[in-house]
């Protein structure tokens, strides 16, 4: 995965409106590692691995792999020279990689999937996270190049905003599976969703849906359809078609769209036709191979679907006419749903926390998973727990704590649940252990440190089978209780492995091996047998009697079958040659054997302290990051210097500015986030200094005047919980500022120079797991209360305190949305009046009350989701609407007026006031220039009474954080 800065308005400043939003985005902080951690670091001719010291080898061994996989990619790009920095976050669980280009790094998360590929994880993530080094590398040349000596390493990254990411995560994908014997390329699971949409429906969507996604349909995500469409073009053109797409964007980028010259100039297509000339030809193929599979269409289990899309997943038989399975969809949360099959009913059992992938073990009244629970403070450490649900209580109970189990499987008696254990040393282990207490009664480390993943108990609970991961591939390992011996039931090949189950010797498998998954059968004297024949692909398993169940997948989603296990049909190969798989067309890469790569590296301490500052971008202009968000013409002239070091921990910027008013102005900003609280400084100098008279006049004015200075610092904890279907985030702050303003005192017939006041802070939000449709969380609570007061100068500034409060609930209708609010503020007025920190009803402007109480009810709606689009200008994937209703009753109402450009109060009003409105607002969720982040624009009408005119307002917002790449229901 890649991220880099989208930031055009270095060539036309009418494209900050659209492209500069993301800037804060572009500089990507993944978050940071415990702040005990001692790291070590090893230094290559190309890479600075960074690592935590517990890592140990598992470092040593990722520098090998990157070495190899630059050699290995040498056959798809040119010699690039460079350094670039790679941490290692071995204290999550999840499994990914980054490369972000402002500061430039890798960030590795080396954890493997528990529904991974037969593919070395170390491997896969070399060869995919370098091929985005590479990438980026060959943006910074020519004109880019030049560029980055004006604004450093933020310009060649800006260049990746020209590339569509179907091909950056598409072209990475290629690599990883040309230069191995494996690779999602060769996975039947990552082409299944494209297939069947195109095979069912009878076309794929429109390549905009694909490229922006929808909220009608499910659409597959950049990886798939990019990684398809990259190869189709090398397939058909010169092998450098995509080097030279890269080396013309980082030449001419105000061309503004190089991809679409480059490709017409050498291909003779544009993006949007090789969309439709590749996944044209791979319908046919498509259809062609599921004709000469002989698939069968199985009826299913489960009830009609409710909606577009919905899908089950590992769906375990409970006993007479009962079916246990996940379920996912576009309008609800993942939750456990029990199946009748006679009735064709369905209710819903329970909402898990983030479970992923979905996998579930049952026995005895009883159901295990494991979830995934994020450490309250470092985002880099994650746990990963086992839940126990008892569906005769229907409670959920959680038997670990700060653990590392990836999978958990119940035996048949429902006395021990088994589970896959990844450690951050990167030890792998089977574990058993007590479902009473979570207790380990039992660990045993894996064969060669083999990767286990879903294991599971064989029917009469002697053995447990895993799938089992090396740099071979994936095989299959038994491990007996009785004799505590493993043993290899098959071997590690390149065919994808994704359950196991042993019954009277007999291995049941799921396998690619056909070129579609589905169920095999393996007996005790060797014979294979293949039990499904499914269109697209089976997964979960589940044997029960002489029935296999499993899912089976379709463009709807995953249906719940059922096969018998007496019509095995004889195993063959039937899409081995069929051209449905576009890699098998090139020639294998010779790759280079990993011993002639052996080099003897050692690792040295890596010193925090040495490596506080990494100055990474600047610009001849001041830019504030955050104010540009919302008013993209903010920049002045100046410049500005950008830092942030490799472990996320110190973040800084500073900038000269020469203001409109010519005044010379000096800002900066830093916030360190290496220690259990955050602190962040802010500094503002040269600004215009306040002189405040207050209706006195003194005569005189205070001499020397010092330019105006406002200095804020802060302190908080940024606490993240997760528990089950909830997450809760708590953030106590505190903060003080200064500013050197001029506030004349009758009382001492003097200016007060220099202001302090202090602000507490205590924000609380509890939100309940949404669906992917829904508007307003689905169910949510949030309090926001603050104290801020003068100590020092309580002539001047009275006390204020506020509390702020929303609820969220579901509305009358599916993904329909309520929202009440309360809020209060009361503030001391002495001499200087603040604006209030809480609401006014909508349409009410320009009024500050010393005592002001608001309640507010919002419903919010989908209208349709349309997916429409004009040529490449524009994409709406939803139209929403709201009715509000907005009341307040203040005291002390101060009306405000602009006066030689400033507000000032026209009149007071004293007592009790209530001001109320009432409207509506309209709403598109759409996309710009298919720019890859959500923008929210319509319009709101506000009617303080029936007898007025309406007063609009404009809405509009970008989602800088919203883009999703691979995004999981």
């Amino acid at each position: 995965m890649i991220h880099g800065f989208r930031f055009k308005s270095l060539f036309f400043s009418a494209a900050l409106l659209l492209v500069y939003p993301a800037a804060s985005a572009q500089y990507y902080n993944t978050g940071q590692d415990p702040a005990s951690l001692k790291w070590l670091q090893i230094k290559t001719g190309r890479f600075n691995i960074i690592y935590p010291q517990n890592y140990g080898s598992a470092g040593t061994e990722f520098a090998m792999a990157l070495e190899k996989a630059y050699s290995d990619l040498s056959a798809l790009y040119p010699e690039k020279k460079f350094r670039i920095p790679v941490i290692i976050h071995n204290y999550t669980t999840q499994s990914n990689g980054y490369v972000a280009w402002a500061p430039k790094r890798m960030e590795i998360y080396p954890t493997p999937d528990q529904n991974t590929i037969p593919l070395d994880h170390s491997r896969q993530l070399a060869l995919h996270e370098l091929t985005h080094v590479l990438q980026m590398e060959s943006l910074n040349s020519g004109f880019s190049k030049a560029m980055s000596f004006i604004a450093g390493q933020q310009f060649p990254g800006a260049m990746a905003a020209l590339l569509p990411m179907w091909y950056i995560e598409g072209e990475a994908v290629f690599a990883e599976t040309l230069l191995s014997q494996s690779g999602r390329g060769r996975s039947p699971g990552f082409q299944n969703s494209l297939k069947a949409i195109a095979v069912e429906n009878g076309k794929l969507y429109k390549y905009d849906k694909l490229f922006n996604g929808s909220y009608r349909d499910f659409t597959p995500d950049y990886y798939q359809f990019g990684y398809q469409m990259v190869t189709w073009a090398l397939l058909n053109n010169d092998q450098q078609i995509w080097n030279k797409v890269l080396a013309f964007t980082a030449n001419q980028p105000f061309t503004i769209n190089p991809v679409n010259i480059s490709l017409n100039r050498n291909a003779g297509v544009t993006k949007k036709q090789l969309y439709y000339q590749t996944f044209d030809t791979l319908a046919r193929l498509w259809k062609k191979d599921i004709e000469m599979s002989g698939a069968i269409d199985y009826k299913t289990i489960n009830p009609s679907k409710k909606s577009s899309y919905e899908g089950y997943y590992s769906a375990v038989y409970a006993g007479t006419d009962s079916v246990i399975a996940v379920k996912i969809s576009l309008i609800n949360p993942v939750s456990f749903v029990l199946i009748r099959p006679s009735e064709k009913s369905e209710k819903k059992l329970h909402v898990p926390g983030n479970l992923y992938p979905w996998f579930l073990s049952y026995s005895r009244e009883k159901i295990v998973w494991v979830e995934s629970q994020p450490d309250p403070r470092w985002k880099n450490r994650n746990f990963s727990v086992i839940i126990l649900f008892d569906l005769n209580t229907l409670t959920a109970r959680q038997l670990t704590f700060n653990s590392r189990y990836l999978s958990a499987s119940i035996s048949p008696d429902g006395n021990l649940i088994a589970s896959s254990e990844n450690t951050t040393e990167n030890r792998n282990n089977l574990v058993l252990l007590n479902p009473r207490d979570g207790s380990v009664t039992l660990s045993v480390p894996a064969p060669g440190n083999s990767y286990l993943q879903r294991p599971q108990w064989s029917a009469d609970g002697g053995k447990i089978t895993a799938i089992s991961l090396t740099e071979d591939g994936e095989g299959i390992l038994a491990f007996s209780l009785a004799d505590k011996k493993w043993t290899t039931l098959v071997k590690e090949g390149t065919d994808d492995l994704q359950g196991s189950f042993l019954r009277n010797d007999s291995l049941f498998y799921i396998s690619s091996v056909s070129g579609t998954d589905n169920v095999y059968i393996l007996t005790p004297e060797g014979k294979s047998s293949v039990l499904t024949r499914s269109k697209f692909g089976a997964t979960d398993l589940n044997v029960s009697g002489d029935k296999v169940y499993f899912s089976n997948y379709s463009a709807s989603g995953n249906n719940i079958c059922k096969a018998s296990l007496s019509e095995a049909f004889e195993t063959e190969k039937t899409a081995a040659g069929s051209g449905a798989y576009l890699i098998d067309r090139f020639e294998k890469k010779e790759v280079k054997e990993e011993n002639d790569l052996l080099i003897d590296y050692t690792a040295e301490p890596y010193r925090k302290w040495k490596h506080l500052l990494g100055i990474h971008s600047w610009m001849p202009v001041y830019a504030d990051i955050e104010q540009i968000q919302s008013d993209p013409a903010s920049i002045r002239p100046g410049f500005t210097i950008m830092s942030q070091n490799q472990l996320s921990t110190l973040t800084a910027s500073a900038g000269y500015e020469y203001s409109a008013d010519k005044r010379h102005k000096f800002h900066s900003r830093i916030l360190w986030e290496g220690w259990y609280p955050v602190i962040e400084s802010r500094l503002d100098y040269g600004n215009e200094p306040v002189i405040d008279l207050y209706g006195a006049t003194p005569g005189w004015l205070p001499s020397p005047v010092r330019p105006g200075l406002r200095f804020n610092n802060s302190i908080y904890i940024p606490w993240t919980f997760s528990t089950g279907k909830y997450s809760q985030y708590f953030y106590p702050s505190l903060s003080a500022e200064y500013t050197n303003n001029y506030l004349y005192l009758k009382e001492i017939s003097n200016y007060d120079y220099g202001q302090t006041e202090l602000t507490g802070r205590l924000y609380f939000a509890n939100y309940h797991k949404s669906a992917y449709r829904d508007i307003y969380p689905r169910m949510a609570q949030i309090v926001d209360a603050a104290y801020k007061y003068a100590p020092f100068d309580k002539l001047i500034y009275g006390s204020d305190i506020n509390l702020k409060t929303a609820f969220y609930f579901p509305g009358f209708f599916r993904n329909h949305g309520i929202r009440i609010r309360y809020e209060t503020e009361s503030q001391k007025f002495v001499k200087y009046l603040t604006s209030n920190k809480i609401h006014f009803p909508r349409s009410y402007n320009d009024i500050i009350s010393t005592k002001l109480d608001f309640l507010s009810v919002d419903y919010v709606a989908p209208l349709a989701y349309p997916d429409f689009n004009i040529a490449s200008f524009l994409y709406i994937t939803r139209i929403r609407t709201g009715l509000f209703y907005d009341y307040a009753r203040g005291n002390d109402n101060y009306y405000l007026t602009i006066k030689d450009g400033s507000r000032v109060v026209d009149h007071v009003s004293k007592g009790t006031e209530t001001f109320s409105s009432f409207g509506i607002e309209m709403v598109s969720d759409l996309y710009l220039f298919r720019i890859p982040y959500p923008i929210s624009a319509g319009i709101q009408a506000a009617w303080k009474s029936l007898s007025e005119a309406p007063s609009f307002e404009f809405i509009f917002n970008i989602d800088i954080y919203g883009m999703s790449i691979g995004k999981l229901l």
